[in-house]
């Protein structure tokens, strides 16, 4: 059974990560809850398909090799971050619910700046770019080892070269003072 989760699918997932990332919005006049509500089914659905993969890799009674132990463990990680942003989103997506709640129904009794709309746009702007910033790191974790695996520095068991001779240090004269 070939791996269901490959490099090529890593890619694939990340470039779809980067679309995301690049619809959200950027300004709280931006802001928009049926654009939000796509960003977060977008991403549900990314994660979904991801999780398959990775499923029916598992499916088989072949055994997983290290490479990939490395590929599925950097798409878990991913899927952390995936899972991080939608949940950013989400808070964006109630922060502009309640602004527009609050607009429809003007008897609500709340600070001034709780029931804010404008506020509410922007503290939902702000989650949004915090989304993009994990969704952008996620898609480049995704990237980080497209050439293959990374080389790790093994450790010196033994010192291989010995450490310099000390000099010893030119005498400095010390004066004594009579008593």
């Amino acid at each position: 059974m070939a791996s269901g989760v490959t490099q090529a699918s890593l890619d694939y997932l990340a470039r779809r990560l980067n679309d995301v990332a690049a619809q959200l919005p950027t300004t709280h006049a931006d802001v928009d809850p049926a654009a939000l509500t796509d960003g977060i089914a977008l991403l549900a659905h990314h994660l979904t398909y991801a999780g398959e993969r990775a499923q029916d890799r598992f499916a088989g009674p072949e055994t997983v090799r290290l490479p990939e132990r490395r590929t599925l463990m950097r798409l878990a990680e991913s899927m952390t971050a995936v899972t991080s942003a939608m949940g950013h989103l989400t808070e964006a997506l109630d922060c502009v619910y309640t602004g527009f709640y609050r607009e429809a129904n003007p008897g609500v009794e709340t600070s001034h700046l709780r029931g804010d709309p404008m506020t509410l746009r922007i503290i939902a702007a702000e989650k949004c770019s915090t989304a993009r910033t994990q969704l952008l790191a996620a898609a480049a974790q995704l990237h980080t080892e497209a050439g293959g695996t990374a080389v790790q520095p093994r450790l010196a068991t033994v010192l291989l070269t010995p450490p310099p001779a000390q000099c010893p240090s030119p005498a400095v004269p010390v004066s004594r003072t009579a008593r």
